[in-house]
């Protein structure tokens, strides 16, 4: 028993490095996007492509990166990924322009990848089920600090050494990190037979996502009718088509869609990409509001973003608790209810808004936010087969990060054309700010809600359930 507690907080210790150093750099990057933005005379719709890029490598490997850790184990991949994410860093530092930036963010993103897909994997190994929101309610806990502490430095950082070091930082952080893992995380064993990687369904979900991420990124700059996003719109169907159907059809699929036969588990994944388009529009479109939009300083601006993700890291463990409990619908509708009525308010703030009332509105986002993210991802985890649960853990960090792509691209887009159009209309960068960031706010609370009926529906789950042990499809 003492050798199984050591084993499971030793794995907790190093899931807890990446789990906080890719949201650190996630939050710090968003807070100083508008000073990159003017430095290279970048506009929104150009400069969003910083975020665009990691984020779409990510969620483009993640259940990839998942995949492999249950053929060979997690140890080697998960050391991989801190070694290159650290890397890749210093050259997102040295980048000389907005596209060496982007080129080096999507190196960060494969090894981001590396990391966020095999952590939830890595603690649900080691610990118990009936330990299991407890276990992922830290491990939130754990990201929204990194996601706290990110602003507020991110912010001091710029204005005193600049906006590249930022990125620099890293470097010590990762460098532990490789340490502290090599040292305490046990070699993981392979939980799959050998069998082949389906190659033909992950490059196809791959061109999927790219391709729609493409024609919705730029649909306001080229027009929605326009011959290359209405290409990339049908090339984004016709390889969906095609990945469900090799899914469908192998023995060994890169996603068994027949998980998604179990209501609770397909309403608790879309519900998660849902939040997580409402939580990434806030968090990328917020700085922009503040610093453009209300003048104020970066460390100023990094202080009070710091609200939110403080506010959820406080409540993610007391929620992953709570669903233990009471099972993971009543928390999940309540956050995404928070969340939609805190995006509202926020949006609606104008130039004026300072201090107190942001503060306040940012605390309901987080309340909303760390309520729903805990007790979702234990129901989701708590459906996979034990033999899958690498990919199940691809399938959390997938969702998430879709929803992070769809919310940039979708929100970011229209916020984008919106400032371009207030300001001809009328001139003047604060208020054409403040005014397309209602729009894109109001739309996202939309999607909040949304997601606060799709977890309504999903049925009474509880998040201590044991996951099914063996791979026969589960039923609906």
């Amino acid at each position: 028993m003492e050798n199984d507690d050591v084993h499971k907080w030793g794995a907790m210790l190093s899931v807890a490095f990446g789990a906080f150093m890719a949201p650190l750099d996630s939050s710090i990057v968003n807070t100083v996007l508008p000073i990159v933005s003017r430095e290279f005379g970048a506009d929104v719709l150009l400069i969003e492509w910083v975020v665009l890029a990691y984020l779409l490598t990510l969620g483009s490997l993640l259940l990839i990166g998942g995949r492999l850790g249950d053929l060979f184990g997690d140890k080697p991949l998960y050391v991989s990924g801190f070694v290159l994410f650290t890397l890749s860093s210093m050259l997102c530092g040295l980048s000389g322009g907005v596209k060496t930036l982007i080129a080096a963010r999507v190196l960060q993103a494969i090894g981001g990848a590396m990391l966020i897909a095999i952590g939830p994997a890595i603690l649900t190994r080691a610990f118990p089920a009936s330990q299991r929101g407890q276990a992922l309610g830290i491990l939130a806990s754990v990201v929204y600090i990194g996601l706290t502490v990110g602003p507020g430095l991110g912010g001091a950082i710029a204005s005193t050494l600049g906006w590249r070091w930022v990125f620099f930082i890293n470097l010590p952080i990762g460098i532990v990190a490789v340490a502290v893992t090599l040292g305490v995380l046990r070699t993981g064993q392979r939980r799959v037979g050998s069998g082949r990687f389906d190659f033909v369904g992950a490059i196809a979900f791959i061109v999927t996502l790219f391709s729609l991420v493409l024609a919705l990124s730029r649909g306001a700059a080229w027009g929605w009718t326009s011959r290359l996003v209405v290409i990339a719109g049908a090339v984004s169907a016709a390889s969906a088509i095609l990945f469900c159907t090799v899914e469908l059809r192998s023995s060994r699929p890169f996603l068994d869609l027949r998980l998604f036969r179990h209501r609770l588990f397909a309403a608790a994944t879309v519900s998660a990409m849902l939040n997580y388009m409402a939580t990434t529009t806030t968090a990328f479109l917020t700085p922009f509001f503040l610093i453009q939009g209300n003048h104020m300083t970066p460390a100023r601006a990094g202080s009070l973003l710091m609200t939110m993700p403080l506010v959820m890291a406080v409540v993610a463990p007391v929620s992953g608790w709570l669903s233990d409990r009471i099972g993971s619908r009543v928390p999940t509708v309540a956050g995404m209810a928070c969340l939609a009525t805190g995006m509202w308010l926020l949006g609606h703030l104008g130039v004026e808004g300072r201090g107190q009332p942001i503060v306040l509105r940012l605390g309901l986002v987080g309340l909303g936010i760390g309520l729903f993210t805990t007790p979702n991802n234990s129901a989701i985890m708590g459906g996979v087969p034990l033999t899958h649960q690498g990919l199940g853990s691809g399938i959390v960090a997938t969702a998430r990060t879709m929803g992070n792509v769809l919310g940039v691209a979708v929100c970011g887009s229209l916020f984008g054309s919106e400032v371009l159009r207030l300001q001809a209309i009328l001139g003047q960068e604060p208020l054409a700010v403040t005014g397309a960031y209602r729009y894109a706010l109001t739309i996202g609370a939309g999607i909040a809600l949304a997601g606060a009926l799709t977890s309504l529906v999903r049925g009474v789950g509880f998040s201590n359930e044991k996951p099914t042990t063996d791979n026969r499809p589960m039923e609906p």
